[in-house]
């Protein structure tokens, strides 16, 4: 059985009333939804993960390349998820790299801002699944007119970002997409942090990197109980509210606009952990689905004073955290750095859970790929 049994057709025109979408649009008829089960766990998961890794010459190569040209600045480039995944590459430039400025910033907002620090001494990690994002193929043709070094992220083959691309990062066309744009990230971000003032932080990430497969794949397993315990506060709910601080909010902001809205059609907000209590939770009542992400990095705090709130003001509470899975074979030294990219993965496989209660097809769309905008 998939997700798409029993789900009527749903019309894809600028048309479509959201608050009057027929019920079962959204959900699997009452006797199927008993038995609704995610969709099962890709067959390539490691091997595609493993994949990505094994291009970690090549972001030294590229890295090395950055540093001959001078470069004093990195911009981290993409839309929705692409852009949501380099938080956790962000997060270690921002702390641990010392001579170089970072900046995480959407692709259509590059090309519109023109910062003054995109020029010759720049690098540009830009990404995109299918490499053909209008937006991010048009920032990287910027920023190279511009003069910046392009290291591309999108799956493998011919298109727009591998052209561009003075160094192209890919991974198989598979259903496995967040993980494999991690590593990419990652690796690229580790390679700096061995060229910028940090190779003893560098030489720690790297002693855990190589068990992310394994590790990875057991976090999809582990989170199986919190998964159904989200997609039982979720099944009916009118809304919900997704916290996380630091790299966290990145990963917030990939389960509440892509995962929730994008592909479940459901009413959700992303909130940094830090801005949680200076507006959002006045919002919270009681029956107010509230989820916490948290990982184990340095913004863990801001995580727990979001999960003790949401422990005592809603019943309709729910926490996914690193620090419940087991993450076998990465290192004690490289686990709080590397758990954002463990948190992300765990959360792609709720969004599986959550799609099976529902009843929605994830690749269903009104208005993406299906209108102009």
């Amino acid at each position: 059985m998939t997700i798409n049994d029993g789900i009527d057709t749903v019309p894809k025109t600028a048309d479509d009333d959201f608050d009057t979408v027929p019920k079962s649009t959204y959900r699997f008829h009452e006797s199927e939804a008993m038995v609704a089960r995610p969709i099962p766990i890709p067959s390539d998961f490691e091997e595609v993960v493993q994949h990505a890794i094994d291009q970690d010459d090549k972001a030294r190569d590229a890295v090395s390349e950055a540093v001959r040209r001078g470069i004093e600045r990195v911009y981290l480039v993409g839309c929705g998820g692409s852009h949501f995944g380099t938080y956790p590459a962000f997060d270690l430039l921002d702390r641990y790299a010392e001579g170089i400025a970072v900046q995480r910033i959407t692709s259509a907002e590059l090309t519109s801002r023109n910062p003054t620090g995109l020029d010759a001494r720049a690098l540009v990690i830009v990404a995109s699944h299918s490499g053909n994002t209008p937006e991010t193929v048009a920032a990287a043709e910027f920023a190279k007119s511009k003069g910046a070094l392009i290291a591309a992220i999108s799956r493998t083959g011919d298109n727009g970002l591998s052209r561009i691309g003075d160094a192209h990062f890919d991974y198989p066309e598979t259903i496995t997409a967040t993980e494999p744009k991690l590593v990419h990230n990652l690796q690229l971000a580790v390679a700096l942090l061995d060229a910028f003032g940090a190779p003893d932080k560098s030489r720690e990430l790297r002693e855990g990197i190589p068990a992310l497969p394994a590790a990875l794949r057991a976090g999809k397993d582990e989170i199986a109980d919190t998964a159904e315990h989200i997609a039982d506060l979720l099944e009916d709910s009118p809304l919900s509210y997704v916290v996380g601080g630091g790299p966290a909010y990145g990963i917030a902001k990939m389960t509440s606009w892509c995962y929730f809205q994008e592909m479940e059609w459901m009413h959700s907000a992303a909130i940094n952990a830090g801005d949680f209590f200076h507006g959002p939770f006045e919002m919270v009542t009681g029956s107010t689905p509230l989820i916490a992400l948290v990982a184990e990095d340095a913004s863990r705090p801001l995580g727990e004073r979001v999960v003790r709130f949401g422990e005592r003001y809603t019943k309709s509470f729910a926490v996914v955290d690193t620090a419940a899975l087991t993450a076998p074979g990465i290192t004690t030294k490289s686990r709080p750095d590397l758990s954002p990219i463990i948190l992300m993965s765990a959360n792609r496989r709720i969004l599986d859970h959550v799609a099976a209660r529902r009843g929605h097809d994830m690749s269903a769309r009104r208005y993406m790929w299906q209108v102009e905008y």
